[in-house]
């Protein structure tokens, strides 16, 4: 099974903290500053600056979805176009975490996604090695 096969399926079956810790081109390419709102804001192609700000984005962001009970930490690949599509999820975080996270949000949340805290990036880098 090859990377992208593994890395696409059904929520209930998506990678999880030790397939993403294994996988140093994901690891790499985090965005650690990118938030929902960023990834959702309408994506123009015309001028060199929206072109560099795709770029800037482009790669992969951990985000909370609120859409289901409990909220789950999630990861999301982004493309450089419109194309973005939920990789993977992380059931080890302490739920506390997420919940302090959409109770008191750093940035407003978009489409049911909050960003996450520096306290979530913190733990997550520790639990990741990175």
């Amino acid at each position: 099974m090859s990377d992208e096969e593994k890395w696409a399926g059904s929520i209930f079956d998506m990678p999880g903290l030790n397939d993403i810790k294994k996988s140093p081109d994901i690891l790499e390419k985090i965005k650690w500053e990118v938030t929902p709102k960023m990834v959702m804001e309408p994506r123009f192609q015309s001028r060199p600056e929206d072109l560099q700000k795709l770029r800037d984005i482009s790669g992969y962001m951990f985000y909370i979805e609120s859409q289901c009970e409990p909220p789950a930490l999630m990861l999301l690949k982004v493309g450089k176009t419109d194309i973005t599509s939920t990789i993977g999820k992380v059931d080890e975080i302490p739920p506390e975490l997420l919940r302090k996270a959409i109770e008191n949000p750093v940035d407003k949340p978009a489409n049911g996604m909050y960003a996450i805290t520096d306290e979530i990036k913190e733990w997550l880098k520790k639990e990741l090695g990175v």
